[in-house]
């Protein structure tokens, strides 16, 4: 670099590029070549250095085209601009040239380098069509406005909730295309983000639809994204309703019901299960058992809990507090899982069931009583259920049989054949007539013990009543044996032993019963214990 001539001084110091060029050859206007007379320290740093004295076109020949024009610029004096490139590669450079005809026929040039900024340019222009095809894409509506309102740009979207096309949209004011509705905030919304210079977020209701908006202010006038929220506003109101309903229900229930974290401590209670605690919700939300109950009642309910979480399964448990006063409830507990199925928890329900163990237990007493009265009176109750042609007895029956040991229950056909032969087939006979409807039966029969001896028996039953007790039979059996039956007491033909009493309707049955009162009547003397078996017979199979 050649230090400049007082002519170009003031150029050494442009941070732009700048050239002195005087051409060489050819004809005036058409000069084959320039020779550099001058470059700045600039354009040695944009193009190369040692610029001066050296001819363009020998060492850059790319550069024809250029200089062509240049030589336009020398013949016509009309200043002339074009785009210079120069290098290759990363190396590569875009620079503007703008070129004047200066004294002594010289050419002066001023180079810029425009490089970054076009690239910045092209990239800035990417950038934008990249965002208008995601604003185009977008399925919520997008607006921008100037600052009288008047659209500039919307996006499909838009027209779709609109309903008018962007053509028809573009220049007209918002107001005039948007029907505002009772309620409505954009309007207002908008004006204060123009007047305030912030964005501001509002909800809107437009055709029946949810909307979500937020207007974004900017030098030229607003952006307004809004975002249909229906489907998500639905959704929620389903799921606070559902939430209510739930709410309302466990409230409702009567029986106690709760949940408990992986740690056991309590989230949630109902009414039911505060009053089964004596504690207000609040003094069990977030406390454990151990907390809450007496050591003993808590480490049962935390084994309880344990067993629940380690098997993933659904278990009932019977649990009890001594403390102050004994209680007990049945509860059943499982695992709360996730969407993903992942176990966060487990939900409790527990019904206090004190006052049934306590009727269970009277219950149990009375039951105990009623049979040991029963074996004092040499008694014992029985239940036949004719559809499975099953017979259920009480404990101690054994020893009406002359038996050791008697199972709780047998088939029909076991029992008949302890019955004697000769009243077997009175005793069968007697109870299928009861069984079909209501009716009653008193059966006085004999039985043969294992060891052959003959023991006697009356037998009081009454058929089922109402749909669950149909074709079942209840009843007494009474052990004789070694007893003289009432009626050898005090005989009495008109009110015979051994009767079937038809329930109310059953004419049948009634009139069997007539015939055997009947037969009773007619006879003459006192009837002997054969008499008494084949009475049993006769109003059984309907002898008159």
């Amino acid at each position: 670099m050649h230090p400049p001539s007082s002519r170009y001084a003031f150029e050494a110091l442009n941070p732009d590029g700048f050239l002195a060029l005087r051409p060489e050859g050819g004809e005036p206007g058409a000069p084959q070549d320039f020779v550099c007379e001058y470059a700045n320290p600039a354009s040695e740093t944009l193009l190369e250095e040692n610029l001066t004295g050296r001819r363009l076109l020998v060492r850059h020949p790319e550069l024809a085209e250029v200089v062509g024009a240049w030589g336009q610029v020398l013949a016509t004096g009309v200043t002339g601009t074009c785009m210079l490139a120069w290098g290759r590669g990363l190396a590569a450079r875009r620079m503007l040239a703008r070129a004047v005809r200066v004294e002594d026929g010289l050419l002066a040039v001023w180079l810029s380098d425009v490089t970054d900024t076009e690239r910045f340019v092209s990239e800035t222009a990417a950038f934008e069509e990249r965002m208008l095809s995601f604003m185009e894409c977008m399925p919520d509506p997008f607006l921008a406005l100037d600052r009288q309102c008047r659209f500039f740009y919307v996006n499909r979207a838009a027209e779709r909730l609109l309903g008018k096309r962007r053509q028809a949209l573009l220049g007209r004011n918002l107001w005039q295309e948007y029907a505002e509705e009772p309620g409505s905030v954009l309007r207002v919304q908008v004006q204060r983000a123009l007047a305030t210079g912030a964005s501001v977020d509002f909800e809107e209701r437009f055709n029946a639809l949810h909307l979500e908006g937020t207007a974004v202010p900017t030098d030229s006038g607003v952006l307004v994204y809004l975002r249909d929220m229906t489907a998500h506003h639905r959704a929620s109101e389903a799921a606070r309703r559902a939430s209510a309903l739930f709410n309302a229900v466990l409230q409702g229930a009567t029986d106690a019901i709760y949940t408990k974290d992986l740690q056991g401590r309590y989230t949630r209670i109902n009414a039911a299960g505060s009053r089964l605690m004596g504690r207000p919700a609040e003094a069990i939300i977030g406390y454990t058992d151990a907390q809450l109950w007496s050591p003993e009642a808590a480490r049962a309910t935390i084994a309880h809990d344990r067993e629940v979480l380690a098997f993933r399964q659904t278990f009932t448990y019977e649990e009890s507090e001594s403390a102050p006063f004994k209680r007990v409830w049945l509860s059943t507990k499982g695992v709360l899982r996730d969407e993903a199925g992942v176990v966060f928890g487990l939900f409790g329900i527990s019904r206090d069931i004190t006052d049934l163990k306590l009727l269970e237990e009277a219950l149990r007493q009375n039951e105990a009583r009623v049979l040991e009265a029963l074996s004092a009176a040499q008694m014992t109750l029985w239940d036949l259920r004719l559809p499975e042609g099953r017979l259920r007895w009480e404990r101690g029956a054994a020893a009406f049989f002359g038996l050791k040991t008697l199972g709780s229950e047998e088939p029909l056909e076991t029992f008949l054949a302890r019955v004697h032969p000769e009243d077997r087939q009175a005793v069968t006979e007697g109870l299928a007539r009861c069984t079909p409807g209501t009716g009653e039966v008193s059966l006085t029969y004999r039985v043969l013990a294992p060891d052959g001896t003959e023991r006697r028996h009356a037998l009081r039953a009454l058929a089922g009543t109402g749909s669950e007790r149909r074709g079942r039979m209840l009843g007494v059996l009474e052990d004789l044996t070694g007893r003289a039956p009432a009626s050898e007491a005090a005989p009495d033909a008109r009110h015979p032993r051994n009767v079937v009493r038809a329930a109310p309707g059953e004419p049948g049955l009634t009139g069997h019963r007539r015939g055997l009162v009947q037969r009773g009547e007619g006879q003459q003397g006192e009837p002997t214990e054969r008499d008494e078996v084949g009475l049993i017979g006769s109003a059984a199979m309907g002898d008159g």
